[in-house]
């Protein structure tokens, strides 16, 4: 029977291997690969070129996300055809199987005529046979100075479950989570010591208590709810996106919109491990 045992190792299929920081590495790479093509053309024309044709995108003043790469742009050249950009990851992640990831940093958007924007970004990367290319697309108000970026994530653990199922199901649980404790606990309570928002604040919030910090009202319920409408999720499980819409639970507050589009990117990079937001 031990003599047999070389012979069975033949036969079962070698683990894959994990991705790596030079998986990640890549991933930097192609990220500043379009940032450098972007100097040679306007900025809508240079950030649709890293995008997929199914990016779905979110933008200022619109109540849902914009999908499509023809749209997007067209969105992007209504700001401003003639914009020029720069921009570099500071930071960001790469799924188990090194097929998804995302990337966050700065963004310069200079509109003849008009005060340079500082802005920050956080795409959503999938890698197919044209490369790496962006399927989920946001920016956000920002500040000059340093950006500071929380620890790489790298999974480890390659998923055999349902992980669309269970990650729909944990952006479900999250909401419900904030109608029993509050908004600000329940980020909290479902973020990482890497994780990342890009929003209201001059810069990067890193870490779950930080996020939690800076969401707005401490009362032990939340004025909004929310689900995801579609989730994706990388083969090996461990890293994945939530697109959906925040609602308010009663009237909206004068002058907003009844829902606000959002994505967020989650992982799980131990086998043990929970799905948490890791980027929004």
């Amino acid at each position: 029977m031990r003599a047999a045992i070389p012979f069975l190792a033949l036969l079962l299929p070698a683990a894959a291997p994990a991705a790596t920081t030079a998986d990640l590495a890549e991933l930097f790479a192609a990220d500043r690969g379009f940032a450098a093509a972007a100097q040679d053309r306007p900025l809508p024309a240079a950030l649709a070129a890293m995008f997929a044709d199914h990016v779905v995108m979110i933008a200022g003043g619109v109540p849902t996300h914009v999908r499509g790469k023809a749209a997007a742009e067209a969105k992007l050249a209504a700001g401003g055809a003639d914009a020029q950009g720069e921009w570099a990851p500071a930071g960001g992640g790469i799924s188990a199987d090194g097929s998804h990831g995302y990337t966050y940093g700065r963004l310069t958007v200079r509109v003849p005529g008009r005060p340079v924007a500082i802005q920050k970004y956080l795409s959503w990367w999938e890698k197919g046979p044209d490369g790496w290319r962006v399927a989920a697309f946001v920016r956000r108000a920002g500040a000059a100075g340093p950006i500071a970026a929380a620890p790489p994530v790298i999974g480890l653990a390659r998923h055999t479950d349902d992980a669309a199922g269970t990650l729909r199901a944990a952006e479900q649980a999250f909401s419900d989570r904030a109608q029993r404790i509050g908004l600000r606990a329940a980020f909290a309570e479902f973020g990482r010591a890497e994780s990342i928002n890009i929003g209201a604040a001059p810069g990067i919030a890193i870490g779950a208590d930080a996020i939690a910090a800076g969401v707005a009202g401490p009362d032990p319920t939340s004025p909004v709810s929310w689900r995801a409408d579609e989730v994706r999720a990388a083969p090996s499980g461990d890293l994945g996106i939530s697109i959906g819409h925040i609602r308010f639970n009663g009237p909206p507050p004068a002058g907003a919109p009844a829902a606000i589009p959002f994505f967020t990117i989650w992982v799980r990079p131990e086998a043990a491990d929970p799905w948490r937001y890791v980027a929004e």
